[in-house]
């Protein structure tokens, strides 16, 4: 029906697809030209699905994944490891799907998103680096980034000497926050 131009009628038999397919059936949509057909099935991962906002610029549908899930959700993707592959396979550095979506959003004017996002980034304590990035990426659109930005390296704790960037911040360009 699709290679017929009946998208409308072929969206009809996507409920006889069991949710547990609709992964592989999304990408025989998008290979097929139909990407805005497979991201609306219910059956998607999270991940899958602030994929293909991403790609197809969907910023309002990434804005709802981000205000549904939040921290605790997109963190469940790659625990704030920042999962990347390149052609060689897996990068050993990368940011979080928290930096990347946030700087999607920031990148099409969505600071008040990204600001509540570093923000709760802040409350779930494993996330303090990436609410540090992102008060980073914020720090000449908004007045309140330094501040995050701050919070972010102030009292990181056990983590302190694993995290070079956070205690060079803390100790040199907020050293009011020493404790």
């Amino acid at each position: 029906m699709l290679a017929a131009g009946q998208s409308v009628r072929a969206t009809k038999w996507f409920d006889a697809v069991p949710d547990s397919d609709h992964e592989e059936l999304a990408t025989f949509l998008e290979r097929r030209g139909y990407p805005e057909l497979a991201t609306d099935l219910p059956g998607l991962s999270l991940e899958t699905m602030i994929d293909c906002a991403m790609r197809y610029g969907e910023v309002d549908r990434l804005e709802h994944l981000v205000d549904t899930f939040g921290v605790s959700g997109l963190r469940s993707i790659d625990m704030g490891r920042g999962l990347s592959s390149s052609i060689f396979g897996p990068e050993e550095y990368g940011q979080s799907v928290i930096v990347c979506v946030g700087g999607y959003l920031l990148g099409h004017g969505r600071f008040e998103v990204v600001k509540r996002l570093a923000a709760e980034c802040l409350q779930y304590g494993e996330a303090k680096k990436d609410a540090f990035v992102l008060a980073a990426l914020m720090l000449k659109v908004d007045a309140d980034a330094k501040r995050l930005a701050s919070r972010a390296v102030h009292d990181i704790g056990p983590d302190a000497d694993s995290w070079a960037m956070g205690s060079y911040a803390r100790n040199h360009i907020f050293p009011s926050q020493k404790g």
